[in-house]
């Protein structure tokens, strides 16, 4: 895994002075980072098929539900290390991640 969340360019949302930063917006980063930028895209990605209506009928395999939760506690264990490793890093990309993928997101 790599040892940063992303490169960052420029300042983060805090450094600008944004005093609104929640522990939504902070949520919200976490799961993009996560879940949703993950093994989830593949699954959500291609044609819906009229048999997803059908609540009878399992919509992903055991097989991908574990890589789905190995890949998502993984990247949680990573946050959770670098946040208590280094608070202000983590801080600090985890705002850039936040402006960078969950801008259009409920907060």
């Amino acid at each position: 895994m790599t040892t940063l969340l992303m490169m960052t360019h420029g300042a983060s949302m805090m450094d600008r002075g944004n005093s609104d930063w929640t522990i939504r917006d902070e949520a919200n980063a976490i799961v993009a980072w996560a879940f949703r930028n993950g093994p989830i895209e593949e699954l959500h990605a291609g044609r819906t098929s009229s048999l997803l209506s059908d609540p009878a009928l399992s919509r992903i395999t055991d097989e991908e539900m574990k890589l789905l939760m190995l890949f998502a506690c993984r990247r949680m264990a990573w946050l959770l290390e670098l946040k208590e490793s280094d608070p202000a890093d983590y801080q600090r990309q985890i705002q850039v991640y936040c402006k960078q993928y969950c801008q259009s997101w409920e907060r």
